[in-house]
Formats: C-alpha cells, sequence, structure tokens
C-alpha cells in the first residue's frame, strides 16, 4: 500500500555495477536517482540483470518505474529479459509509468502495445554526477 503523500519509483537495473561505478558513484543505483530523483521520494532498486524482480502485490505502490541501460540485447533470450518483458506487459496493463534508458527503452518498444509520448520538457540531472 501507498503511504499518503509518498512518490515510490523501482529502478529496475539491467546491468552490473561496474568497479569504476561502484568507486566513482558508489553504483549506477546514485547515478540514476541523483539524474531523476527528487527530494522525498523513495527510490527501490531492483538488480533484474540478476533475477531480482518486484513482487507482482508491490507493483500498485510504485508511481513510476526506469529500467537502465545493459550491454545485453534487448531482444535477447535470457529468462531475466523474459521476465523483464512479461513485468512491462503487466504494468502497462497498469497503466504505470516507465522510462527506459537505452536497452530500457528497447526493451520497452519490443512489445506491440508500447505507447511512444514525447516529452513535453527535457531536464538533466538534479545534482552534478561529477
Amino acid at each position: 500500500m501507498k503511504e499518503e503523500g509518498e512518490k515510490r519509483f523501482a529502478l529496475l537495473q539491467a546491468c552490473k555495477d561496474s568497479d569504476y561505478v561502484k568507486k566513482r558513484y558508489g553504483g549506477y543505483f546514485n547515478v540514476f536517482f541523483d539524474a531523476y530523483g527528487e527530494e522525498g521520494q523513495r527510490w527501490d532498486l531492483y538488480r533484474v540483470v540478476d533475477g531480482e524482480f518486484p513482487e507482482t502485490e508491490e507493483l500498485e505502490k510504485y508511481e513510476g518505474f526506469v529500467i537502465t541501460g545493459s550491454a545485453f540485447d534487448a531482444h535477447g533470450n535470457e529468462l531475466w529479459i523474459l521476465r523483464l518483458c512479461l513485468l512491462l506487459r503487466t504494468l502497462n496493463a497498469m497503466q504505470k509509468k516507465v522510462l527506459g534508458i537505452c536497452f530500457g527503452l528497447q526493451v520497452t518498444v519490443g512489445f506491440p502495445i508500447a505507447i511512444i509520448q514525447r516529452l513535453s520538457t527535457v531536464g538533466y540531472a538534479n545534482r552534478p554526477l561529477g
């Protein structure tokens, strides 16, 4: 259940943290939160590349989902990619907001029920990353 006034987002990480990213930023979670997160929001990390997915009953509590980039082929047959596609179908049926970055966008539009919309504004990271 979503707490009143709390905005929650799920980061679906489709890549492993490199040593550089861990050392420089503390992991990709921090990179994405710094770029898209806002004060007062709660972000949860799911390492989908490792088979870690939110439970179906948890999906309703999220305002939206962000899918990261990945070195994997968005059209691959790895089990976690197939599970991610099934999750996207569920999120679409729930009319949840999904932001896909590179791989995330490719996997999002990889099934015919995706709706692509132009952004009304373009934003940059809330805080400098370097």
